[in-house]
């Protein structure tokens, strides 16, 4: 039997394992996907020992995206760019590759406005923001970005690194100055987990003031379906996007990256049904 398997924490809400269990149960595939919840501080040993099991890939999510870098013997030129990785393939040597599926994921949800997003807010600054920010650079016709994060440091990290690889207006805000902003956007995107378990009853910001009615508002959180987020974007008749498309279309390039397989219509309408 193949393992594969997803490093994180906390685990709980994931619905990871449900979408690639069923994936290789569907198409016939001998093999196992389940929960690898690690704490940070035992993180270094755990990746460790992890290395020197019988695996053959992994998902990462959750704080590690960009943590697993060092411990990766390749990756993939997309990737390295991105700077965070959710996708491991243990290759037949036992070596790890790394890969990033996320920006995949995030892009379907959104396909058919792809040439009206000219502005977007992202919160957050993470793995997950790191994904957005390629998949808008590279795939949109995006001429502004603004980027807030509760850490600003970590936030003009991400805006430097958007300047080296994308020709785009580009700044970060203090949260704590957003308030400030009175720019409304056609895109605003929630990276954090504000909104989810602990923090289930309140959000990132208010994405009222930075909305007009054509905005799209997109949280990556799928668990819960609808956040307060979200619920404040749709009292306001705006057009809303949960995290869920992302994860199952992120889990399918993954699984195509273990595998060599896609999922098929018949599995990815059961997921949207059952998730």
């Amino acid at each position: 039997m193949q393992n594969y398997g997803i490093i994180g924490y906390p685990l709980s809400h994931s619905f990871s394992p449900v979408i690639h269990n069923m994936a290789f149960k569907s198409l016939g595939i001998n093999a196992e996907y389940s929960k690898i919840e690690i704490k940070e501080e035992n993180f270094e040993r755990h990746v460790l020992s992890l290395k020197k099991g019988n695996w053959q890939g992994f998902n990462i999510t959750i704080p590690y995206k960009e943590k697993i870098i060092p411990f990766l013997d390749k990756i993939d030129p997309i990737s390295e760019k991105i700077g965070a990785i959710n996708t491991i393939k243990v290759e037949e040597d036992g070596g790890w590759t790394g890969f990033n599926t996320d920006y995949i994921g995030f892009l379907k949800p959104i396909q058919s406005h792809i040439d009206k997003i000219k502005s977007c807010l992202i919160i957050g600054a993470g793995g997950a923001a790191r994904a957005a920010v390629y998949g808008l650079s590279a795939k949109t016709k995006i001429e502004k970005m603004l980027i807030t994060n509760r850490t600003i440091k970590r936030g003009q990290i991400l805006v430097d690194q958007i300047k080296t690889f994308a020709k785009i207006n580009c700044l970060f805000i203090d949260l704590t100055e957003l308030k400030n902003e009175k720019e409304k956007v056609d895109l605003i995107i929630n990276t954090t987990s504000v909104g989810m378990g602990a923090q289930k009853d309140k959000m990132p910001v208010d994405p009222i003031p930075f909305s007009y009615k054509n905005t799209i508002v997109y949280d990556l959180i799928y668990n819960p379906v609808q956040t307060q987020f979200l619920k404040a974007a749709d009292s306001a008749g705006l057009n809303t996007i949960n995290g869920l498309p992302m994860l199952i279309w992120q889990a399918e390039a993954s699984f195509n990256i273990w595998t060599g397989k896609d999922f098929t219509s018949v599995l990815v309408n059961q997921l949207f049904k059952i998730l």
